[in-house]
């Protein structure tokens, strides 16, 4: 008869089977489960309900993908070797490898002195082998890691060296299409009169050629720029960024007789000022560029936001406009609206990259023979509940 402590022992021993994290189960040595705990049940049944005694009953063969003879074999030298595997077809989401291991251990009935076998998930062996997963896995991204910032660290070299060669290139050719400029307008000034029409013809070409040049490697020097100078960001209020840009195309502007009116209520931004001056001109010069010659030219620049996170600058015009196809295309390099009209394809370009690094939104929208409209922006823009502010440029 169990004494006081065997008792005591039998029934803590039972509590913690029972209570145990690890999935166990007992079966007898035909391999029928005869008791299992509530970890098993939630693990290899999973249509049971809460009551643990579920599980009993069945043969384990009918919780795996194997037949009751594979089953019993592999209970046999489990019981020998102290661990198994089967497949299980239970809630396989709760199983890291494709085989649940198990360690094996053989018990005595104390009643009728049976041999049983106690079956424990081997939860240690199934963490080792993910961790060893994860190992493999954070060596092999570590790898990866360090191979793309050797990449980059190259792509960076290559982009340094591209905009150097950019910058000498473009300054050093301005000295000789300079002097090229100068002695063709001193030829025409000084001997246009004693010149053949076809020569001055030839000549009117060249001189236009070199301009165009002129023109051409000023914009990659801007464009280099514009990819390449260092960000000095500060604050940088609108309403003064946007008459320095008029002022600076002033001559321009009462040359074509341009009407430009400035609305909205100014506020702050957060810009390099030399790009954002850059990116005004070159919205402003294509509306004096890709003017409408029938009509005079009307500009409207239109401020909103709230400084900084939010606000919005749009820069429209009644220009020849523009098809939905080129809303796109024009800020790609060397795409030009109109062959006919003098520019090297450059200018909007450099502003679609200088918005980029201030991480500004920049668009087109336009309507052939309608004008167009360029909208810089930053975060997102409620409607301004105060009255607008008219100002002039």
């Amino acid at each position: 008869m169990a004494t006081e402590n065997e008792q005591l022992a039998s029934d803590v021993l039972g509590s913690a089977f029972f209570a145990s994290p690890y999935a166990s189960m007992i079966l007898d040595w035909g391999g029928r489960i005869l008791v299992a705990n509530r970890r098993a049940q939630r693990s290899f049944h999973p249509s049971a309900s809460a009551t643990d005694r579920e599980l009993a009953g069945l043969h384990l063969s009918e919780l795996t993908r194997c037949d009751a003879d594979t089953v019993l074999s592999r209970l046999r030298k489990g019981a020998a070797s102290g661990n198994t595997g089967f497949p299980m077809i239970g809630n396989s989401a709760t199983i890291l490898a494709p085989e649940t291991e198990f360690r094996v251990s053989l018990l005595r009935a104390a009643a009728k002195g049976e041999r049983l076998m106690l079956l424990t998930q081997d939860q240690l062996r199934a963490n080792a082998e993910s961790l060893r997963q994860m190992n493999e896995l954070r060596s092999k991204l570590r790898g990866e890691l360090r191979q793309a910032r050797e990449d980059i660290l190259s792509l960076q070299e290559t982009l340094l060296t591209m905009q150097a060669f950019a910058r000498a290139a473009s300054h050093d050719l301005r000295t000789p299409i300079g002097t090229l400029i100068g002695s063709l307008q001193f030829f025409s000034d000084n001997y246009a009169d004693n010149l053949p029409d076809r020569a001055l013809e030839f000549l009117q070409h060249m001189s236009r050629a070199a301009r165009q040049m002129d023109r051409l490697t000023t914009e990659l020097l801007d464009h280099s720029v514009s990819t390449a100078a260092e960000m000095k960001l500060q604050d940088v209020r609108l309403e003064d960024a946007i008459k320095e840009a008029c002022d600076s195309l002033e001559q321009q502007l009462q040359t074509c007789g341009a009407q430009l009116a400035v609305t909205g209520k100014s506020c702050l931004v957060y810009a390099e000022p030399t790009l954002l001056h850059l990116v005004l001109t070159n919205i402003l010069s294509n509306a004096i560029k890709y003017r409408d010659p029938a009509r005079p030219l009307e500009i409207e620049i239109a401020m909103q936001g709230r400084g900084r996170e939010q606000w919005s600058l749009s820069i429209s015009d009644n220009g020849i406009g523009l098809s939905e196809a080129d809303r796109y295309k024009i800020f790609q390099p060397f795409h030009r609206v109109n062959p006919n009209i003098e520019g090297s394809g450059i200018g909007l370009s450099t502003c679609a990259e200088i918005c980029r690094r201030h991480k500004w939104a920049f668009e087109a929208q336009g309507e052939l023979g309608r004008g167009a409209v360029f909208t810089i922006s930053a975060g997102a823009i409620r409607p301004p509940s105060d009255p607008e502010i008219f100002t002039a440029c």
